[in-house]
């Protein structure tokens, strides 16, 4: 990089030393006026990386009257008006009290923290216990300086720490106990309403009766409030001006147009939301790109990916079990408690899935960008398979196939992965996944197609169409319907898993398309190729030549692949006793092929 350039804050959350280093700053103060005249108490929401301690430390610096810091922002004539109020601010970052290994570690490292907010306002407090010295803090400094600004980041980790940790290392009652000390402590903010100007908190988490939310009930919640909805992350216009240097010098270096770029840097690390229509880049992410000129997961790999991995095997999830699931605005407000959320509750307050908004004003969860949806794709895989090292080798290679058509090696690589499923694996998926389900999930989900399912459940565009060679049953021959049934299990799981891998190589996947004539199990799109993959059960090998035939029948009748150009056809046969892929057939240009599955 050049002099010339901005130094670009990587991982820099003090406002302070990022404006004296005069570093790239995305201006968001315009929500800072908004703020103060706003209501008292406030509370916003946002994933890890996002940006919160920092604009917890840009609040900071702005009551304090640091005006030399916002020369050429939005505030700067408001901060050095002779009319603006300076406030003392008490800071409170507890992400640093969150790795106590026991309670009493806690409530001394949150003692700690209050008495450092004392010494900065030269008052003293009364220490009996934290509640306590929390309260006295609040007033003693109103006494001595006025109302303050109350500043709390990370208000929830003391509890996600403990709360993500292995069970083996604490108990119930030592989460209920942290639970009970959390609100303690934070109800002495609802008794010295007096003496707070404003209080702002941030957190991962929103949890109705963790501890903020069950005391201060005047609490206002502007996470997912419109005018709210760009108060961190960087809009698509933040992007294009403010990192207008580094797009342009990235994109010479990498010998492509500036509108490439874009395209893929939009793709790759674009489309988080917290309002269902505000599309939103992660800090980090773009920070890190510029700075390496690399494609990377770099907001996935920010975090702990064994907390969420170890999330996905609990739970049996599936990488598309919640695409497209429809839910309401109280879900969206309020997902759950932090050790009963629902599964879809816990990956949306985490960032791995966003909020969209659909014409009939209702909100559906889908992966923000294909950063988060080829990472969890890849943990999902990891999930499965004993040989985690392997799996990125294949997310690689089947890059390579797609992007030449390769059908031999994109269905080596399927085989291979399929290979890997542990054999207890393959029956917890094919047989108890929906047991470990609520009755009112499986439901919803069902409904709009995106789990393991009754086929003869009936989806809103029409029936459930058959699966397998297995002819379709009525409900005079129940044999035929359970082993219907078995044929239906088995083939949403294995078309899950081809997703998965798909996901992880980078392709753009449409699971179950609904078309004219019918619904396609895979639309693959990877450059400018385009892949139409139909599935089909059989017992074993020695009916894989007929299942592969019915797999491609069925696409040339239902018309799959026609609003595509040249489109690939594939129809993958995959024995239930071999639990891999025994036959397939491909078409392109006309030309049928066989390719035999390797033993």
């Amino acid at each position: 990089m050049t002099d010339k350039l901005p130094f670009l804050p990587l991982g820099l959350t003090n406002f302070e030393d990022l404006r004296q280093k005069n570093s790239l700053y995305v201006d968001k103060t315009k929500f800072l006026t908004q703020l103060l005249e706003g209501d008292k108490f406030v509370f916003c929401a946002r994933p890890r990386r996002f940006g919160k301690s920092l604009t917890v430390k840009t609040i900071d610096a702005f009551c304090s009257g640091k005006k030399e810091l916002f020369r050429g922002l939005e505030v700067e004539k408001l901060v050095s008006s002779p009319d603006f109020v300076v406030r003392p601010v008490i800071r409170l970052d507890m992400s640093e009290a969150a790795g106590s290994r026991d309670n009493l570690i806690l409530s001394h490292k949150i003692m700690t923290s209050l008495e450092y907010n004392a010494q900065r306002h030269n008052v003293s407090i009364d220490r009996i216990d934290c509640p306590g010295a929390f309260s006295s803090l609040l007033r003693n400094v109103h006494a001595a300086h006025g109302q303050s600004v109350l500043l709390i980041d990370e208000y929830d980790s003391p509890i996600i720490h403990l709360a993500q940790r292995n069970k083996l290392t604490y108990d119930n009652t030592m989460l209920e106990d942290r639970r009970i000390i959390m609100q303690d402590f934070y109800e002495a903010i609802k008794f010295s309403e007096e003496f707070i100007h404003l209080a702002f908190i941030t957190g991962v988490t929103k949890f109705s009766r963790m501890g903020v939310f069950s005391r201060l009930n005047n609490l206002t919640d502007i996470s997912l409030l419109t005018e709210y909805s760009a108060f961190m992350g960087y809009t698509q216009e933040e992007l294009e001006k403010n990192f207008a240097p580094y797009i342009a010098k990235t994109a010479l270096d990498l010998k492509i147009s500036q509108e490439k770029l874009l395209g893929m840097l939009n793709d790759r690390y674009d489309g988080f939301s917290f309002d269902g229509n505000q599309m939103l880049y992660n800090p980090y992410s773009i920070l890190s790109f510029f700075r390496t000129q690399k494609f990377l997961n770099f907001w996935v790999k920010s975090g702990s990916n064994t907390i969420i991995r170890k999330f996905l095997r609990e739970k049996s999830l599936t990488v598309d079990q919640f695409q497209g699931m429809e839910v309401g605005l109280n879900f969206a407000s309020d997902p759950g408690e932090i050790d009963a959320t629902p599964p879809h509750g816990f990956l949306y307050q985490s960032g791995y899935l966003a909020l969209r908004e659909n014409d009939n004003n209702q909100f559906f969860l889908e992966y923000p960008n294909s950063e988060v949806r080829e990472s969890i794709s890849q943990l999902f895989l990891e999930n499965l398979n004993s040989d985690w090292s392997g799996i990125d080798q294949c997310g690689r290679e089947l890059n390579k196939h797609l992007s030449i058509g390769d059908i031999y090696g994109m269905v080596r690589v399927f085989t291979k992965l399929l290979a890997g499923i542990c054999y207890y694996d393959h029956l917890d998926a094919l047989n108890e996944s929906l047991n470990k389900m609520e009755k009112n999930d499986i439901h919803k989900l069902t409904s709009a197609n995106n789990i393991i399912g009754d086929p003869f459940h009936k989806h809103p565009s029409g029936p459930v169409e058959p699966s397998g060679p297995v002819e379709p049953s009525g409900p005079e021959e129940p044999a035929k319907q359970e082993k219907q049934l078995v044929y239906t299990k088995s083939e949403s799981f294995y078309r899950s898993v081809l997703q998965a891998c798909l996901w992880m190589a980078g392709a753009r996947v449409t699971p179950e398309k609904l078309e004219n004539l019918g619904r396609l199990d895979l639309e693959v799109v990877f450059g400018s190729l385009t892949y139409v993959i139909e599935i089909k059960m059989t017992k074993n090998v020695r009916g894989a030549a007929q299942a592969a035939r019915a797999g491609l029948k069925q696409i040339h009748a239902r018309g799959y692949g026609r609003t595509s150009d040249r489109p690939i056809l594939v129809s993958l046969a995959i024995g239930r006793e071999e639990r891999n892929i025994v036959g397939c057939l491909f078409e392109r240009d006309g030309k049928v092929t066989k390719v035999k599955a390797e033993k």
